[in-house]
């Protein structure tokens, strides 16, 4: 709330473009990554792994711009919004490494294997801290 009129502060469009970019690219990115390991089919491959680097870039370019038009401090809603939304820089940034760096031969299969499962439960962090991140804003 926006304490000098009391009515709710809307982020500017770019950042709610970004929000549901970010979104759109996180959901894409569940459901191929997160289902295929429910389903017992992990790792992925063929057209679902086609699906799921094509998706990413969804996912990358919509957590810049989160990160680039998050509101000032006095314009959020509260602390909880503010620790989430650290969090899931932190984690996004973590599986948007992990899962470019095994793709550079800067690390052998041991290095390759670690990075994969970091990949992976980063990426469920991600899409857990998310929703929380959402929640915290109504």
């Amino acid at each position: 709330m926006n304490s000098s009129v009391g009515t709710p502060v809307q982020p500017c469009w770019v950042g709610r473009a970004s929000y549901g970019l970010m979104w759109l690219g996180i959901l894409a990115l569940a459901a191929s990554g997160i289902g295929t390991f429910a389903l017992g089919r992990a790792p992925m491959s063929h057209w679902i792994l086609m699906a799921h680097v094509g998706a990413s870039p969804l996912f990358a370019i919509g957590i810049a711009g989160v990160a680039l038009s998050w509101p000032a401090p006095e314009l959020r809603r509260g602390p909880m919004e503010a620790i989430w939304y650290w969090l899931l820089l932190v984690a996004g940034l973590v599986v948007i490494l992990s899962g470019v760096l095994p793709m550079t031969p800067l690390f052998g299969t041991h290095g390759q294997e670690f990075l994969y499962l970091v990949h992976r439960y980063s990426g469920m962090a991600v899409a857990v801290i998310a929703v929380l991140h959402a929640w915290s804003r109504r």
